[in-house]
C-alpha cells in the first residue's frame, strides 16, 4: 500500500512545541497521521500541519459525515462533485447528497473507515 501526504489548516501554530502537541489531534479528527511538519503560511494568523495518508483506507470501522461542497443543483452535478469531495476527506461518496442553504451550500455523504 502506498501512502500520500496534505497540509492541513491548523489556525496560528506560535511554536515547533504547540505543533507537535496538537498536531497529532488534528491530523487524528482527519483521520491521518501527523508527520511532524509544519509550517506557518500567513504569519500570526495561519499555520498548516502535513498529514500523511494511506491510499486505501482499510480500517474495519466506518462511520458516515456530510462534508460541505459548496452548490450542488442536481443529482447529476452530485455525482461529478462529491465522490472527489469525498475523496479529499479520505472518505467515499455514499451517494447521498442535500442542500443546507438555498443556492449556497450543500453537503456530500461521505463513508470514512479507520
Amino acid at each position: 500500500m502506498s501512502k500520500f501526504k496534505i497540509n492541513i489548516v491548523a489556525g496560528p501554530l506560535w511554536s515547533n512545541d504547540e505543533a507537535q502537541k496538537i498536531g497529532g489531534r488534528i491530523a487524528a479528527a482527519h483521520l491521518g497521521k501527523f508527520t511532524g511538519q509544519w509550517s506557518t503560511i500567513v504569519e500570526g494568523q495561519m499555520s498548516v500541519i502535513e498529514v500523511e495518508y494511506d491510499t486505501e483506507p482499510s480500517g474495519s470501522t466506518e462511520y458516515t459525515m456530510d462534508v460541505l461542497a459548496g452548490p450542488i443543483w442536481s443529482n447529476e452535478d452530485a455525482k461529478e462533485i462529491c465522490p472527489s469531495i469525498c475523496a479529499s476527506y479520505g472518505g467515499t461518496w455514499n451517494g447521498q447528497w442535500t442542500t443546507v442553504v438555498e443556492g449556497k451550500m450543500s453537503v456530500c455523504g461521505c463513508v470514512f473507515k479507520f
